[in-house]
Order: structure tokens, then C-alpha cells, then sequence
């Protein structure tokens, strides 16, 4: 699985979240707060957060190569 970490705006937070709900559950993982997550998974979210901040992308998708896919 791939982890999406996103910064949105109060107001729109309700029907983001609302929109992510519709996915299948089997196929998206939805976690609402670092405080639901256990030592595992939070260690993993920490270390993505760690590599974005520094950088490195390279656990992602890279756009370019999938857009003309869609």
C-alpha cells in the first residue's frame, strides 16, 4: 500500500474525508489521527514524513510517469 499524507483546510477536512469514506474499505485505510495508530504503523508514517521533509520522493508514484495512463 502507499501512504497519502495531506494538509487541508478545516472546512473542507468534513467532505474530504466524507469522499475518502467511499472508497472500498478493503483497498484504502483511513487514518483519521496519529493517535488511532499503533507503534508500528506510527513508526512507518513518522519515517515517511521524515523523508518527505528531506526530500526523498521515492517511495511515490512519480506523476509524469502515470498521468497519460488516466
Amino acid at each position: 500500500m502507499k501512504t497519502i499524507s495531506l494538509e487541508i483546510d478545516e472546512q473542507i477536512y468534513p467532505q474530504v474525508l466524507n469522499f475518502l469514506r467511499l472508497l472500498p474499505e478493503d483497498r484504502c485505510h483511513i487514518l483519521e489521527d496519529e493517535d488511532s495508530l499503533n507503534p508500528e504503523e506510527l513508526a512507518a508514517l513518522q519515517d515517511v514524513q521524515s523523508r518527505l521533509r528531506a526530500g526523498d520522493e521515492s517511495e511515490f508514484v512519480d506523476w509524469d510517469d502515470i498521468k497519460d495512463r488516466l
